[in-house]
């Protein structure tokens, strides 16, 4: 749509001089009614109107219908290649409603009969307006498809950060807090040695003994929920893991399954499988008083798709929304960055299932170094 000082640029598709005229003083006749000037360019054929085009913008397009070497679907088909949202308005001097329907399916925007050409002025205006909200709804659309591929990157970003830290942290407990325990228990072994013939000590060395194996069992779970060793040998084998880990801390039996035993991952979007199961398998033990929890890992070969389903109290989805930690968005939103897709589906008293699903990305088994091996003394 122009700005109110500019002109109406129109291209016309018209063979007849003096129709070509009269549809200029309709237009200067409506003048008022289009809040402006209007400027007014005549073609006869596909060649004309692309030189029209090539000469600068045009805001609409009236063209005949019957011309000796075009017609108003050539118009159509040549005015949407140049713009989409370009207004065109049929003309015709035949009285037929089935190129009247066949015009509009064709992308005109209006149908103006010859004999009936007092309707030229307020039908441009209308189309005109109706192009001007289609570019809005269009670059609103835009710039909403672009904020969301903004907040998939970020929170991509945010992932690997946070997996970042999580192995530099377990690193660091692995290298000082598991070295310094592991030098402890040799210093208490020295001196249990030492003071063996102090009866009245041993009580304290095995309370001390007890203690530091406290200790050393916290940094080696630590160390595997910042980042397990075992993802290095594979998602299946991590997840086989993590689902033993569950039974064995909660009493609820989960049965596993996938339809392979390998599976060639891009790191980032294994590390991203094993976070989702670590969160949701945290919130079935904390929240859904479950009897039987599922997980199933399926691959396909442009997807592999995750399947976390238990039969416990389940809860309003809407709850999600309002979530600070695993939530439906957090869910969605880490799917989505890694070109895939996310969804939660649950009921108060009939469970909850969570299903997790990306593209299996490229493998590059040495972008994220493995987690060093632990001691004898730290294995399970």
């Amino acid at each position: 749509m122009p700005h109110a000082d500019d002109p109406i640029r129109l291209l016309v598709v018209e063979d007849s001089e003096l129709d070509y005229e009269l549809l200029q003083a309709i237009l200067l006749r409506d003048r008022e009614t289009l809040g402006g000037r209007v400027r007014t360019q005549r073609a006869e054929d596909e060649a004309g109107m692309r030189s029209v085009f090539a000469m600068g913008a045009i805001d609409a397009v009236i063209t005949d219908h019957n011309l000796p070497r075009f017609d108003s679907f050539s118009a159509l088909k040549v005015t949407k290649e140049i713009d989409p949202d370009l207004p065109v308005i049929v003309l015709s001097g035949e009285m037929s409603e089935e190129l009247a329907v066949a015009s509009l399916h064709a992308g005109a925007d209006d149908f103006i009969l010859k004999s009936r050409m007092f309707r030229l002025g307020p039908a441009l205006k209308r189309s005109l307006d109706a192009a001007a909200a289609r570019r809005g709804e269009r670059a609103a659309f835009a710039a909403l498809a672009d904020s969301e591929a903004r907040l998939r990157e970020l929170t991509r970003h945010m992932e690997r950060i946070k997996e970042e830290e999580r192995h530099a942290l377990a690193r660091e407990v692995h290298d000082d807090i598991g070295s310094t325990l592991t030098a402890l228990k040799f210093e208490l072994a020295r001196l249990a040695r030492d003071l063996g013939e102090h009866a009245s000590a041993a009580p304290r060395i095995n309370a001390i003994n007890e203690l530091l194996a406290h200790a050393v069992d916290a940094s080696h779970r630590i160390q595997h929920n910042l980042r397990p060793p075992v993802l290095d040998a594979g998602l299946v084998e991590a997840l086989q893991w993590l689902a033993r880990g569950f039974t064995t801390r909660t009493g609820t039996p989960l049965q596993f399954e996938t339809n392979r035993e390998e599976l060639d991952l891009a790191p980032e979007h294994a590390v991203a499988m094993y976070r989702v199961a670590q969160e949701a398998l945290a919130n079935v033990a904390k929240y859904a008083q479950a009897k039987r929890v599922s997980m199933q890992l399926f691959a396909a070969a442009d997807e592999i798709t995750l399947e976390i389903a238990d039969d416990g109290a389940g809860f309003d989805p809407q709850m999600l929304e309002a979530s600070p930690g695993f939530g439906l968005k957090s869910l969605v939103e880490r799917a989505r960055g890694l070109g895939g897709w996310a969804e939660v589906a649950a009921a108060p008293g009939r469970g909850t299932t969570i299903m997790f699903s990306i593209p299996p990305g490229t493998p590059a088994k040495d972008a994220v170094a493995p987690a060093p091996p632990a001691p004898n003394d730290w294995s399970d």
